[in-house]
This record gives structure tokens, sequence and C-alpha cells, in this order.
């Protein structure tokens, strides 16, 4: 078989896709369907190196294999290596655990099945700290090429036409699949070999169409014509297309892959006998060593991200340099990986033996460090500076116990005290929340919001049960307090209805408003305030808009505990932690609160930043063993315990009671915000 230019060129095109969406996300949503374009070419390329050889009665399942370790395995085996090893050295212990744990799954092929066990969906926050997630899509690759070739042997045996016909029958069947499962297992339906194979396959089905497998029967090229040329322009404009009209807010898989996949195959079929405008096109010099060199581009360009990211996290860097700076590592990694690593290796000649020897120390190293690292015991507070922080968080969750899967996975919560919750139905929403009648009579005080409200629960719940105060939490886990403003689904909808109901029905004295306000959209923010608060005092007499601490750049991903404890064990002193690049966003969200507090009588703002702002400009995140965080942006209950007293004066407040008078008086450095 001989070398066909343009083959290289759409890889290219793939591969440039795949790097501008990890880089520019915004810029190229669908880039990441370049993998489907990757997916489509390998099964072309696997079952033609295939069928030639058995045409020509020179096929052996072991030279296929060795040459495939040969080809995938070094570059791969270094790239484990050399990001294991860097992650051992840069990053905290957890970090480093988890990046060896999945390497050791990316050498055995397995990469896509950790993920999906572990990490979750594609888009999803885990992912964006996992250096290895981009090798799922290798992992379904190297599944394929275990099953097929025994497969397209057993096919090659019986007449032609039956090769087809058995090569689109399997892809038929894996395209259903994936179409069931985009829509029941959408986690599956992404990252798993049988729903992922019908792409391979319809490479796979091209190839048996061109070449006969028996020697007896002719080549059927791709012969070049106006329609072919038509189709390669309109399968080239498909790909485009999907680069940035796809996004991850679609199902996918499912039918929107057909529009890479299908783009593909037309690119293929035009370009297969390297003739044509769009074989020229795509045999331009630029696009071919691109191309050549894009399996080591795409090993290496996100790990290079990925660390870049978390180093900026943790050393107060802006996150985006971290992400370009490690791009930029990334390629010129790749690059040497390619001439150094790859392209040696691969040979058939003279020394193959030595080469393999080469290959298979490479490959115990990679393991060896990976195993090494990843039963590494990482605790989070391994100098014992701090006492455990608590986060009650499920105890006032009105939908059940929503944050306990969050507490129990991730480095975040790895050693955080999580108070058992009581008994509950998990749709305590429908029926006016989690309601603590302390004082008799329906609550005067309605607590609204997502996990930002949660982490206050217990405080509020206390200074409402010391001054005889019926409370109700109508708050859960990832709800915003915005009504009509959560995702479009029927949970959503029905708990806003629920809330609206309650608060009609109750009239409370008093609304404590809480969320992650630096998350609302920037454009419609003054607007959605005052309709929340509007149509709050349409139905209770008092809203307080209770502010939002500052959030730690440390980044998402860290146990901030261990984070502290290891920059200690490393430069002797605690870090400096300062606010992360949102500050200024959460300022202008406080003094838009402000100003809609002086126009809507019955709304105040309650402050509680400057409660934990330092005056260099870094965050107060400890005081002596107590630690005020759970992770970057929730305060655990010892930090809820700094305002405290603040919340308690709101609540006297806006309850006007005589309650002042047993409110706990303000701590040290705390002051009153007066509108």
């Amino acid at each position: 078989m001989k070398y066909s230019p343009p083959l290289d060129g759409i890889r290219a095109i793939a591969i440039l896709a795949v790097l501008v969406y990890h880089v520019f996300p915004k810029a190229l949503g669908g880039g990441f369907t370049g993998v489907d374009v990757f997916f489509v070419l390998s099964g072309y390329l696997i079952a033609s190196v295939i069928l030639f050889d058995l045409r020509e009665g020179s096929f052996s399942m072991r030279e296929f294999y060795l040459r495939r370790i040969q080809r995938l395995l070094p570059n791969a085996a270094a790239t484990v290596l050399v990001t294991v090893l860097l992650a051992g050295l840069l990053l905290v212990p957890s970090e480093a655990v988890k990046t060896a744990r999945h390497g050791v799954w990316a050498l055995l092929n397995l990469s896509n099945v950790y993920i999906w066990k572990n990490l979750g969906g594609y888009w999803g926050d885990s992912g964006e700290y996992a250096p290895f997630l981009h090798t799922w899509s290798l992992a379904v690759e190297e599944q394929f090429y275990l099953l097929f070739p025994a497969a397209l042997l057993f096919l090659s045996r019986r007449r032609v036409p039956r090769v087809v016909a058995a090569v689109a029958a399997l892809a038929a069947g894996s395209f259903a699949l994936s179409l069931w499962a985009t829509r029941h297992q959408p986690d599956a339906a992404f990252y798993l070999l049988h729903t992922r194979a019908w792409e391979p396959l319809l490479g796979a089905l091209l190839a048996a169409i061109r070449v006969p497998a028996s020697g007896a029967a002719p080549l059927r090229p791709f012969r070049p014509s106006r329609a072919t040329e038509i189709a390669g322009w309109a399968g080239l404009a498909a790909i485009l297309a999907a680069s940035f009209l796809v996004t991850g807010e679609q199902p996918f898989p499912g039918f929107v892959a057909l529009v890479p996949t299908l783009g593909a195959a037309a690119v293929v079929v035009s370009v297969a006998e390297g003739e044509g405008s769009l074989s020229r096109f795509l045999s331009a010099s630029p696009l071919v060593l691109v191309g050549k060199l894009s399996y080591s581009l795409y090993l290496w360009h996100w790990p290079g991200i990925v660390l870049g990211r978390l180093l900026a996290d943790h050393r107060g860097f802006p996150k985006r340099e971290g992400e370009l700076f490690g791009a930029a590592l990334g390629i010129a990694m790749a690059v040497v990986a390619y001439h150094a690593v790859e392209q040696p290796l691969r040979r058939r000649g003279p020394g193959r033996r030595g080469r393999l020897v080469g290959l298979g120390l490479g490959f115990s190293a990679a393991a060896a460090a990976s195993l090494f690292l990843s039963l590494r015991p990482a605790t989070p507070d391994p100098l014992g500076l701090f006492e455990r922080p608590a986060f009650h968080v499920n105890l006032y969750n009105a939908a059940g116990d929503g944050v306990t899967g969050a507490l129990r996975e991730g480095a975040r919560y790895a050693d955080v005290l999580e108070p058992p919750s009581q008994p509950r139905a998990a749709d305590a929403w429908r029926s006016g929340g989690i309601v603590h009648p302390w004082g008799g009579g329906t609550p005067r005080v309605v607590v609204l919001g997502s996990s930002h409200a949660l982490m206050y629960g217990k405080v509020v719940d206390d200074a409402c049960h010391r001054m005889n105060l019926s409370v109700a939490f109508l708050c859960a886990d990832g709800i915003s307090p915005w009504f009509g403003n959560n995702d479009e689904n029927s949970f959503s909808k029905e708990f806003d209805e629920a809330r609206r109901r309650a608060l009609r029905a109750w009239k409370p004295d008093l609304v404590l408003v809480f969320e992650r306000w630096d998350t609302a959209d920037e454009g419609t923010l003054a607007t959605n305030l005052r309709t929340l608060a509007d149509e709050l005092l349409a139905s209770g007499r008092h809203v307080v808009l209770v502010g939002q601490p500052p959030v730690l750049e440390v980044g998402e991903s860290v146990n901030l505990r261990e984070f502290v404890s290891w920059t200690v064990s490393r430069q002797g002193s605690f870090p400096l932690i300062p606010q992360d690049s949102a500050a200024p966003r959460r300022s202008e969200i406080h003094s838009a609160m402000q100003a809609l507090a002086r126009v809507r009588p019955g709304v105040e703002l309650l402050r509680v930043d400057d409660a934990f702002c330092l005056p260099d400009g870094t965050v107060r995140y400890a005081e002596g063993r107590k630690f005020f965080y759970a992770d970057d942006d929730h305060l655990s209950q010892a930090g809820a315990e700094v305002v405290e007293s603040r919340l308690a004066a709101a609540i006297a407040r806006g309850c006007r009671t005589k309650a002042n008078e047993t409110a706990p008086s303000r701590g040290p450095g705390e002051r009153k915000v007066v509108l």
C-alpha cells in the first residue's frame, strides 16, 4: 500500500481542530470532533493495510501487531513517563497520585474505561484537570486494533461481497447502540468501544469496497470524477462545519457525529487515488508536515495544557497564561518526541530486535514509575497543622443528599467531615423544603440558594433556634436562587414553582438569598437582581442578599489543606493565597446589590468578604488550627462561623424581634455593613 500525502493533510486539519479547541474552546467549540475524523481515517488505513497484505498472501498477525506496537507505543510510553515524573515533582501528592493511576490505565489501553468510571463526562470539571483525559480515544483505537484484524481475517475467507456486507452490518449495529446510549447512557456512549466502533468501521467499509482481500478479485479504486470531487470538498466543508457548529450542549456522539464522520468518508473517497484538486490541496507541504506530527501532537499537547493550568493555579499566576505556556511546551515536546522517539523506533530494518528491546525497557520504566507513584500515600495534612474542616451542606439540602457524591469523590473533599443528615424524602422541596419550627407556626425565615446557601445552613439554623424563629431551607446543590433561570429541565422548573408556592403561602418576615454571584450573567445581572428582589418582596417583608466570600486562586481540583501543608513542607512558611481573577467582578456585583438596596426598601446587602480579605490582597483562609475553606469557593463550618454574628444580626433586623439582645456579638475585626 503506497503512501498517500492527502491523508496526512486531512490528519493535519483534524489535529489542528483539536488543538484549537483545547487552547481556545470558545473559538472552535466543536474542535473535539477532529477525533471522529481520526477514527474514520484509522479504520480506513488499518483495514487497507490488512486487505493489501491478504491479497499478497503476506499477512501475519504477529507482524501486524509488532508494527502497531512500534508505531504507537514508544511515543505513548514516553508521554506517560514524562508526565508522571513531572506530576510527582510539581503537583501536590493527591494530584500526582491520580495522574499516575490514570497513567497505568493509559499504558494498558483502558483509559476510556478509567475515565468513564472515575471522571464522568468529557465536559465535566474533573476532566479539566486530568492530564491523560485525551487518551480515551487512543484506547478506543487500540481496542479496535485488537479485535478487528481477527474479524477481518475471518471474513476475508468468504466471498468479497460478504466482507463488505459484514463490515456494514457491524457498523450499523454499533451506530444503533450509539444512538440508544447517547440518549440513555451518554458518558458510556462517548467513551466506550461498542458505541464508537461504527466510526472506524465506516473507514474500514471504504477499504473493503476498494481493496478486495482476494487476489482473484480486481481492485476497485475510487475513480476521480466530478462527483467524487464535489463530494470531497463537501466532506471537508462538513468537517469544518462540525468544528465550528457542534458544541458539548448537543447529545454526542449520536446523529451529530455523522457530520464529521461522513465528511471524513467523503474526503477519503475523493483523495484515495491521489488525484484531483482536493488531493492537491491536502498534499500541500505544511499540511503534510503537521499530519505526520499529528499523533505526537495529540499525545503531548493536552498534558502540557493541564500541567500548565495546575501550576498556574497553585502559584497564583493567571490560569490562562499557564495553559498557553503549557500548550507551547507540549507542542515543542511533540516535535522532539517525533524525531527522537517515534521515528527511530518504528523502523523495521536491521537492528529491529534492539529497538524492540529498547521499547520494552521504555514501557517498563513508564509502567514502574506510574505504579510506584500511584501507590504512594497522599495524606491531606501530613504535618497535622489544622483540624479537619466540617461541611454541613447535606443537612440542609432540600433535594436529598445531592452533595454527598462530590464529598466522597475527588481530592478536594478527601478529608472533609460530613456530619450525617437526618432521614428525609429526596423530594422534601415539594412540601416546603427542610423546615425547623423552632418558634412554631409557619416559617418566618426562608433560605434560598445553591451550595453557597447550604454552607451557611447550620449557622443560620442555630441563630434561628436561639431566637425561637421557625426557618425553612428551600435550597439545593446546583440550583440557583434565580427563578426561571435554572436549567431547562423538569426538576428545575418544578423546584422553582414549589419555592414560589411556599413563599406565597408563608409570607415570611425575611428571605436570605445566597449564591456564587460571580457566575451570573454579567449583562443581565442588574435586571435579574431587581426581578428577584421584587418577586421576593411581594411574598415577604425583608430580603437580605448575602455577598460572596473571596474565591481562592488555587483551582477547584486541589485539596486546600493538602496544598497549604505541601507548601509549608517545601518552603517552611504558609503560602499567601490571593483571590482568583474574578475578584473585580465580585466587587462590581456587590456595588450593584448596594445600589439596588438604596432604591428598594426592604432589600439589604450583607457583605462577608471583608472578614476574609487581608490588606495585602490575599485571603485569610485559616486561623490557628481552624481552616475556613472546604474548597476554593466554599466556606467550611469554621469559615461560616466567622460571620455568624453578622448573619444573626441580619436575621434579627429582618424579623423585627427583640432577638438583637440575644444575637452573639461581632467577632474581632468584624463590622456591620450599613446601607
